[in-house]
Formats: structure tokens, sequence, C-alpha cells
């Protein structure tokens, strides 16, 4: 198996999603670990939002020839009764492989599953000191609509932003 660390020559073509497993669950918790100082998922957390959650949890990989390497990335959206929004709970690009257009093929991906789902809309919360992940987001589309202050542990402030998935055009 491939160490998300080592060097391969890898385009946009070699990068896969696929629906997270248990066994991604110690790989999950390292990209959680590097990624977010606070406010972190537990392996309790990934293990609902896997087995029992409404909901999907997507990872990215690198596929190489016969070799399927670590999660790269995840992603968890929650579909909740009495609303037609899903909701971006939690989302990471290991440090390292940021910048590579994981998180816009991620993201993407969890868009169609929400759509899939019979979804209108995504929104998501947001740090608002997260310039990357908000570049992300506007990039994909999102658009604030509302901030929650003192949401993260730290006490800094959250932006909501949401995205419709589908056009009345």
């Amino acid at each position: 198996m491939l160490h998300e660390s080592d060097p391969v020559h890898c385009d946009a073509a070699c990068i896969r999603i696929r629906h997270a497993e248990l066994a991604d669950i110690a790989a999950l918790l390292a990209i959680e670990e590097r990624s977010f100082p606070t406010d972190r998922m537990t392996q309790r957390n990934f293990r609902y939002a896997i087995r029992k959650a409404k909901g999907v949890v997507l990872v990215a990989y690198r596929q190489v020839p016969k070799m399927e390497g670590p999660p790269l990335a995840y992603g968890v959206v929650g579909f909740h009764a009495g609303t037609r929004f899903a909701r971006l709970t939690s989302f990471a690009v290991a440090p390292g492989n940021r910048g590579q257009g994981i998180g816009r093929r991620l993201l993407a991906a969890l868009e169609e599953a929400a759509a899939a789902h019979g979804c209108v809309g995504i929104r998501l919360e947001v740090r608002a000191d997260n310039a990357a992940a908000i570049a992300l987001y506007t990039a994909a589309g999102y658009r604030r609509f509302a901030e929650y202050p003192d949401y993260y542990e730290d006490g800094m402030a959250a932006l909501r932003l949401e995205k419709p998935l589908f056009s009345d055009d």
C-alpha cells in the first residue's frame, strides 16, 4: 500500500473518489489531526458517519497501477429530515496534498451525492479565518448567508455558506 507521503507521479486522472470504509478511520483521524487544531471529528464520529448516519462520507485517494493509496481527503455530508438542504459537516484535504485539485473533485462528488439524494442545496460552516477553504467554496459557487459568532472552541466565528444544487433555468 502507498503511504500518503510517498512520491508518486499522479495527475488528476489517478485521483479516485469512493465511499469511506471503517478501515479508513485511522487515516481520516490523521488528516483531521493535521488539519484542525480544535473541533475535530473523533473515531466515534467517523464510525457513526460511515455506518449509521443519514448521509455520505467520501474519500479521495490516488489510484496507481495495481495499488490504491490511503485517503488524501475526506468529506462528510448529512441529510436531515425536515430540510431539503444537505449539510457539509466536515471536509479536509491532508496537508501536502492541497492545491492539487483534490478538494475541488471531492467537493463536486459530495454535491453530486446530495443532488442524487434529492437535496436542493448544501450548507456548511467554515472558520472565518480559513482563507483557503473560503476560496475553495467561493470558487465552487457557495455564497455567504449568515455568520455565527464564537462558534468554534477557540472563539472563532463561523461563516455560513450555501450553494443551490439545481437551477430554475
